[in-house]
């Protein structure tokens, strides 16, 4: 998923670090999950993660990619939904599956054997509703294979990991063919080449590591303060003023479903109404005190904090609060360059600061 902050690129510096500083794999926290990236490369280190985030798609990301063990099952659904049952029994499921596996002849089934459905996406994302996020056939066959997760899971035909795997891949599935620059603040006035695509699931087979993972949908210094004694924590906070929940309020929408009531929306772009998903981390007045509100609050022996050098916090602010939180006031600062995401182009009110930036990285043996 194209996201702000997203890891994978810097995961080989963030884990070559982790070396560097002869961490054995134990017990982490990663406390701003995002999409996961960092929670799923700890576990296949052999890290046992506990995972946190305010954000509902990345709860799901969290089930997904940290917490589910291996390729669920499908028997039960099989045995207990008629029209997949009729669907399996056809030449051309079973060459899916002697193609892609089971988890991947669902991913088929969903975007190309149930019927599109109007839902919520289609009626407020999609020309139908006056905006342009998804083509209005991509829409309705989000919601279709929305209900129909839902459906399975709450009768209980498929299982937390299946159901998260699956709402996962929807989730990216419809990020690739979004109308947007790469975030969800605005939708393109035109229809892109990767929208007018037919919406496609790549359902991920989990990765093997550590039982024990938990993940949450939750502030992080309640999260660290529940973990208890561990032996890292990992902290990657927004770096500017930019709410995650308004830039990506629509992969929000389709994570939680809202079969339980119909959100307001509001604005032009459809944003959720309420303000419990909104970050002190994106205030520069606030910043400083929640990094070390959250630095008091976990029972990490080791905190690892990356930053940005063009965040809200100054290089000074930050390493105020590090040292005073740090064993002997000792800090690390490691460094690497990197190409700038861009969700956008300069404009009044915004020039990017050239193409390049440094992602920093602090290591601070806690008291």
């Amino acid at each position: 998923m194209r996201y702000i902050g997203n890891k994978t690129r810097l995961l080989p510096f963030l884990m070559s670090t982790i070396e560097k500083l002869d961490l054995t794999p134990k017990t982490a926290h990663d406390a701003f999950s995002g999409t996961a990236a960092v929670g799923r490369a700890l576990k296949v280190a052999g890290w046992q993660v506990t995972s946190s985030d305010l954000m509902t798609y990345s709860y799901v990301f969290q089930r997904a990619y940290v917490v589910a063990q291996r390729s669920p099952s499908f028997a039960a659904l099989r045995a207990g939904d008629p029209e997949l049952r009729r669907a399996h029994r056809s030449s051309a499921f079973r060459k899916s599956i002697a193609s892609h596996g089971a988890l991947g002849a669902m991913g088929e089934y969903l975007t190309g054997w149930i019927e599109p459905e109007r839902g919520f996406i289609g009626t407020h994302f999609a020309p139908a509703g006056g905006r342009m996020y998804f083509t209005q056939e991509n829409a309705d066959r989000i919601d279709a294979i929305r209900r129909r997760l839902y459906e399975w899971w709450s009768s209980g035909l498929i299982h937390d990991d299946a159901y998260y795997i699956l709402l996962a891949a929807l989730i990216e599935g419809a990020d690739r063919v979004a109308n947007t620059a790469g975030v969800y603040a605005a939708y393109i006035k035109r229809w892109q080449a990767n929208a007018r695509r037919a919406l496609t699931l790549r359902a991920e087979i989990p990765q093997r590591g550590p039982r024990g993972a938990s993940a949450h949908r939750a502030d992080a210094s309640a999260v660290a303060a529940a973990a208890g004694d561990i032996e890292l924590i990992y902290i990657d906070p927004p770096y500017n003023a930019r709410q995650y929940s308004g830039y990506y309020h629509v992969p929000e929408v389709i994570a939680r479903g809202w079969f339980d009531g119909v959100p307001l929306l509001r604005g032009k772009t459809g944003l959720i109404g309420g303000t419990e998903q909104q970050s002190d981390w994106c205030s520069g007045r606030k910043a400083g005190a929640a990094l070390s509100g959250l630095l008091r609050a976990t029972g990490a022996r080791h905190a690892l904090v990356s930053y940005n050098s063009e965040g809200l916090l100054s290089e000074r602010d930050l390493r105020d609060v590090l040292e005073e939180a740090a064993k002997f006031g000792r800090v690390k600062r490691y460094s690497r360059g990197y190409r700038r995401y861009r969700s956008d182009s300069d404009r009044v009110g915004r020039v990017y600061q050239g193409d390049r930036v440094r992602e920093l990285l602090y290591h601070v043996r806690l008291r």
